[in-house]
């Protein structure tokens, strides 16, 4: 596990440390994620579980997704510290605004469902609507929280197995037919 300095920062936008790739995980949560690295930890479960709950709620997947890169054209970028993903990136070309508003406002549900944590591209004064990226710098005990709170259930994404249950007890056919013979013939045999 490393970090960096990229293009002279040592942290990204939203400040996070500038990380190498080996810093970042591939969960392959949904289809065209295995092309996206996201900074191990807490940040790969709160961008995983987006990932996820955008494509079930929002729109399906239709091209790679993007995430960490060794480089980009903004020196600060929050994709340089693994924090940053683009969704359906083709669809949605930097700069411009052509999301449909059903889909934006499928998208503000969700980002007040994840309580701050993702922030949406399409918020800054230049749109970059594919973009979301973690909402809160390193070490804010918010990241901390609520990728416990996904990790416990928290909108069906993530949890622990469910409980084992337990078999119905036996059937007594013989029972069970006496009484359907009764409720028809009145009780006699």
């Amino acid at each position: 596990m490393s970090f960096r300095t990229a293009y002279g920062y040592t942290h990204s936008e939203n400040g996070w440390r500038m990380c190498n790739r080996d810093e970042c995980v591939v969960a392959n949560v949904a289809p065209f994620t295995n092309t996206a690295p996201i900074r191990s930890g807490d940040a790969a479960t709160i961008l995983n579980a987006w990932i996820l709950w955008y494509h079930q709620n929002v729109e399906p997947l239709i091209s790679p997704v993007w995430g960490w890169s060794a480089q980009n054209d903004v020196p600060n970028s929050n994709h340089l510290s693994g924090t940053a993903i683009d969704l359906n990136a083709v669809k949605y070309p930097w700069g411009r605004r052509v999301m449909p508003p059903e889909q934006i406002a499928k998208i503000r549900r969700g980002l007040q469902l994840f309580e701050g944590t993702v922030f949406w591209g399409a918020d800054w004064q230049r749109a970059d609507e594919m973009h979301y990226q973690i909402g809160f710098p390193e070490g804010d005990p918010r990241v901390a929280l609520f990728a416990q709170k996904l990790n416990a259930g928290y909108l069906g994404i993530y949890g622990p197995e469910p409980a084992t249950v337990q078999p119905a007890a036996p059937v007594d056919d013989a029972a069970i037919w006496d009484d359907i013979w009764t409720q028809l013939t009145g009780g006699t045999k």
